[in-house]
């Protein structure tokens, strides 16, 4: 039993170190090896995320700007400025528009509650997603503010699990850059 136990355990490590090394890797294809040569990117797309415990994380593709953390002593140490590759704007366009349809969603969203629930799901600290995208001359924001911190199979329907797919999709993609590896550890942490 134990052998069997220390060799299921070195099999999990030498998975997880394999699969870390997929996600770290930053190069001109999208890190999940997703073909996105076919796809094709409107001229005027544009995105912004904000996710994290009270929204502290954010990125802006028209300005470039990747924020890990707002409520540093010093944010400018958690600020830089990043231009995606076309095939990661790609990435992020099939993500929120092309396998989400993010404009279907309404401005508010609560992806861990149903909006009549008797019993609502919460959590301290709270997070925050806001995804807002721009193509084809329209804009689409959606808002989840101080919402249960939760994974994405506490989303309470299928839409909601996609779009808490989503949003961790794109942030995958994002703390995955060079740029976010380089920031130094969080001062804070959340009780």
């Amino acid at each position: 039993m134990k052998r069997l136990t220390a060799i299921l355990l070195l099999l999990a490590v030498a998975f997880c170190c394999v699969s870390c090394g997929k996600v770290v890797q930053r190069a001109n294809e999208p890190i999940s090896g997703t073909d996105v040569s076919e796809i094709d990117l409107p001229a005027d797309f544009t995105f912004s995320i904000v996710w994290g415990c009270y929204g502290i994380s954010s990125y802006d593709s028209q300005t470039g700007k990747l924020v890990k953390t707002n409520d540093a002593t010093d944010v400018t140490k958690y600020t830089a400025y990043v231009k995606l590759s076309e095939n990661e704007l790609k990435l992020v366009y099939k993500y929120l528009c092309l396998d989400l349809h993010l404009a279907d969603y309404p401005a508010e969203y609560d992806p861990f509650n149903a909006p009549h629930a008797i019993k609502k799901v919460w959590s301290n600290p709270s997070q925050t997603i806001v995804l807002s995208v721009t193509a084809n001359g329209q804009t689409h924001t959606v808002t989840c503010n101080d919402v249960a911190l939760g994974t994405i199979n506490d989303g309470y329907c299928r839409d909601a699990k996609m779009l808490l797919q989503a949003k961790n999709n794109v942030v995958t993609l994002l703390t995955s850059l060079p740029e976010w590896q380089a920031f130094p550890d969080y001062e804070f942490f959340y009780d």
